[in-house]
């Protein structure tokens, strides 16, 4: 017999709830960060704009599962134990892209920081006939004080963080799927 309270901090549907939309929140935010600070720190193009999009994804994955526990649905809460399994791949495959390259561009941050914040360009992607054009948008200052080494270890263990999250929630709606199932078995005299 499984334990319906086992490994849960809050009750099952409520503490689902909770988390999702505290995922949502957080991911949101991160992908407004991605999509406004994204190119100080991923310089292949669109780099930041896809981490970005994947955040936005996430985040709506964890509003639909908060609106399924809501209306306690049967179908929503199965669709989302068989398409969270693909948004926990992607976010394995997010989260260790994103960690590398922050950790292979760093040469490029440091000159970022050297020179006042301005975005680092390829030299080989400069046209000498053309002029560049100013930029307006400048990295935080902050990132640069704290300094490199420490931002990016901190940003991999969020990253690592953000994971076993999505692993604990992708648990919490198996749990409450078959919590839903059991609960139609027990009242349709199901053999």
């Amino acid at each position: 017999m499984w334990c319906d309270n086992c490994l849960l901090i809050f009750p099952l549907r409520a503490g689902a709830m909770i988390l999702g939309s505290f995922m949502a929140i957080y991911q949101f935010v991160g992908a407004l960060l991605l999509f406004l600070y994204g190119d100080f720190f991923f310089f292949h193009q669109y780099e930041a704009s896809i981490y970005g999009g994947y955040a936005l994804l996430q985040g709506l994955v964890g509003l639909l599962a908060v609106l399924g526990f809501g209306r306690r649905s049967t179908l929503m809460t199965r669709v989302l134990v068989r398409t969270y399994v693909v948004v926990i791949i992607l976010g394995a495959i997010r989260g260790s892209l994103m960690a590398w390259s922050l950790f292979y561009g760093q040469d490029h941050i440091i000159w970022e920081c050297d020179n006042g914040g301005k975005r680092w360009i390829d030299p080989s992607t400069i046209d000498p006939n053309v002029p560049q054009p100013i930029e307006t948008r400048l990295m935080p200052a902050t990132f640069c004080y704290v300094g490199l080494r420490t931002a990016a270890g901190y940003f991999a263990f969020f990253l690592a963080l953000d994971f076993i999250l999505m692993c604990y929630f992708y648990f919490l709606i198996w749990r409450y799927n078959v919590r839903l199932y059991n609960d139609w078995c027990d009242s349709t005299l199901y053999p």
